[in-house]
């Protein structure tokens, strides 16, 4: 016997033909996101992209799985345009070609900038957002669907969109909550069913990702810093796997994971039992997370389906400023692209070219500094691929400012860690230059001369060490400080010291 449910379901099912059938010239379409990627629907809009079906403005955020068909079909985005937060190889080749997509500044987890200013409404008819379309699990027996790796931003997308249309995915898990991870069929306008071997997730083998010696002496220097009972966010790439293998080889115990992104290092690191998650003063006892790069689809869907050790938030609670600042001995370590000797950092658009994105960035490495004994790790090669100097007298013209000097903590690279807060100019300056390549040390302490970044005359030495010299306090010292962030509204607690309780 058919339930009410079940016949629902039934009813709002659809195929990709007939979803853009009812797609019109001038729509506004937010496509996914990373882990939660629209793949059908995406195909058959680039289908049909043409005099007929025009001006259609897709609002993208980290759309990881590629699209090149809209570069095949439409380079010069005549018929289309990509308004895009986080550039991935296949549309930052877009605009390397032919100076097309739209990059947008992150905005403090997206939502802030566009998404609940310009798009949000009550009424449905009232939004900005003409269609969403979101990958999602299987229903259950109750008609509630699972937004799985991509829960991320959904929670905000739901509110900004006139049309919601899921992909459903037989290979999605159903990833426990958390929060804002399920939408339930009365929420939704369709459904269509996606064909997964037709549309497979791309494949990477994570076990085979072999860190450069350079990342793997940054790992070390980073270890340096870390202790027993730290939760843990790691962003992406090699450098992660790096600090996963020397956090395995010190023996840290009893740590935590709150990250945006969860990857095969920490899911490791979580089965080999360093991770407990005993010891976080929020969400005890379980590893929170907000996205996911299904690269091994059987083994990750093994691993987060059902899993009660593991919970998927939204993106309003894992990257929120006042959570990240609240977590105990937080340590977040995530890659930039460059530093220059204010200590202004870059990860996203550098010298007039979009790299990525800012992505969590922003949060992880300007609050997690904020907790009692957190750290935010800037890490980096001291040179780039192409053998220029990450650390630079200023960032070059036309490059975004991702975190400001003021909120930077600290920076390694593979010459060593030092710790940039409550630094004078002149002590700054000479941190920087202190872990730059050696080759680049005396270029940068000449234009840091000509810039009054360093003493004209004065012989004293700059360089702050931690635990060292120039009064400089130990991170052991501090393990158990908070800067009063919160004390405004909190009051402060002197004991043992002037910290935001």
């Amino acid at each position: 016997m058919t339930t009410p449910v079940q016949q629902k379901i039934r009813d709002k099912k659809r195929t990709p033909q007939q979803i853009l059938d009812l797609v019109k010239s001038g729509d506004w379409i937010q496509p996914g996101s990373v882990g939660g990627d629209s793949t059908v629907l995406m195909k058959e809009l680039a289908k049909r992209l043409s005099p007929q079906l025009r001006d259609i403005e897709l609002w993208l955020y980290a759309t990881f799985y590629p699209h090149p068909e809209f570069q095949q079909v439409d380079p010069l985005q005549e018929f289309h345009c990509i308004h895009e937060h986080f550039f991935f190889p296949w549309n930052r080749q877009a605009r390397d070609r032919h100076n097309v997509s739209d990059w947008t500044h992150w905005g403090w987890s997206l939502g802030m900038w566009f998404h609940h200013y310009r798009f949000a409404h009550r009424q449905p008819k009232q939004r900005g957002i003409d269609w969403w379309w979101n990958a999602a699990s299987l229903p259950d027996e109750r008609g509630f669907y699972n937004f799985s790796y991509g829960t991320n931003n959904c929670n905000i997308f739901r509110q900004t969109a006139k049309n919601i249309v899921l992909e459903v995915r037989a290979d999605y898990p159903w990833a426990e909550g958390g929060r804002f991870n399920t939408i339930h069929i009365d929420e939704i306008d369709y459904w269509v069913e996606v064909d997964t071997e037709l549309h497979a997730w791309p494949q990477v083998n994570e076990r085979l990702l072999q860190p450069k010696p350079e990342e793997m002496q940054i790992a070390h220097h980073i270890m340096g810093i870390m202790r027993d009972r730290d939760v843990i966010q790691l962003g992406i790439g090699s450098l992660p796997s790096a600090c996963v293998a020397a956090m395995a080889e010190a023996g840290f115990q009893d740590l935590g994971i709150h990250t945006e992104m969860l990857n095969y290092g920490l899911i490791r690191m979580i089965e080999s039992g360093q991770v407990t998650n005993r010891y976080k003063n929020i969400d005890q006892g379980r590893s929170v997370w907000c996205f996911a790069f299904p690269f091994d689809a059987e083994w990750y869907y093994d691993t987060v389906h059902r899993n009660q050790n593991l919970a998927v938030y939204d993106i309003g609670y894992t990257n929120n400023l006042y959570n990240l600042a609240r977590i105990d001995h937080m340590i977040a370590i995530d890659n930039c692209v460059a530093v220059d000797l204010l200590g202004q950092q870059c990860c996203s658009f550098y010298h007039k070219r979009p790299i990525s994105g800012s992505g969590g960035y922003f949060q992880f490495i300007s609050f997690c500094s904020q907790s009692k004994g957190g750290r935010a790790v800037a890490s980096m090669t001291s040179r780039s691929k192409h053998g220029s100097s990450r650390i630079v007298p200023f960032l070059p013209e036309g490059s975004a400012v991702d975190v400001p000097a003021q909120l930077s903590h600290y920076i390694c690279t593979e010459y060593g860690i030092v710790n940039l807060r409550g630094l004078s100019g002149y002590e700054r300056a000479a941190a920087l230059i202190s872990i730059a390549h050696p080759e680049d040390r005396e270029w940068l302490s000449q234009e840091a001369h000509k810039a009054g970044l360093l003493p004209p005359k004065f012989p004293v030495p700059m360089l702050a060490q931690e635990g060292g010299d120039r009064r400089y306090p130990s991170y052991e010292d501090r393990r158990n400080y908070k800067i009063p962030f919160h004390s405004d509204f909190w009051g402060f607690d002197w004991d043992p010291y002037q910290s935001g309780k």
